[in-house]
């Protein structure tokens, strides 16, 4: 499926695994909700419902919306094999990497501090300093060149991941 702005149209509750697959992907989605069944409470902004019958206008604004949503705040996906997903590009990172980007995108285009890498990666490299952890985020960022974002240095706190600049 991947992140996409397409809005897929999900029959609730029939295809509950649909919209969940979707909702783990980041996919915009307008659930037609059947007959005399609860639309499910979502806090999602890039997920909608609708009960039919609907007026072509009113679904086009509709989908519309989910789609301005969800390009106005795209952000990275992750999956459990390290495949790193922004917009039409992707990546694979190593195991590592990997960690460290569940931190990043978690907070994407806000600060994660230092000492959130170290505790994150303190299992597997007990020994971590700065420096090497420098290291990391700077193999990171050559990783990230071709999928449009970077990481910024926040200097004396930490790291941001971002889109990078044009």
């Amino acid at each position: 499926m991947g992140a996409r702005s397409d809005v897929i149209f999900v029959r609730w509750p029939v295809q509950m695994d649909l919209r969940s697959r979707c909702r783990r992907e980041g996919v915009p989605r307008l659930l037609v909700v059947e007959g005399g069944a609860q639309p499910p409470v979502s806090i999602d902004p890039v997920e909608d419902w609708v009960r039919p019958p609907i007026s072509r206008d009113d679904l086009e604004a509709r989908v519309r919306a989910l789609q301005n949503r969800f390009n106005s705040r795209r952000i990275p996906t992750l999956d459990s094999a390290g495949n790193l997903r922004f917009g039409r590009h992707s990546i694979t990172i190593s195991t590592t990497q990997t960690e460290l980007m569940k931190l990043l995108i978690e907070r994407f285009d806000e600060v994660v501090y230092r000492n959130e890498f170290v505790h994150c990666l303190a299992s597997r490299m007990p020994t971590l300093t700065r420096n090497s952890l420098d290291l990391h985020i700077m193999r990171l960022r050559r990783r990230l060149l071709p999928i449009d974002l970077s990481i910024r240095t926040v200097w004396g706190r930490g790291y941001m991941l971002e889109k990078a600049q044009a």
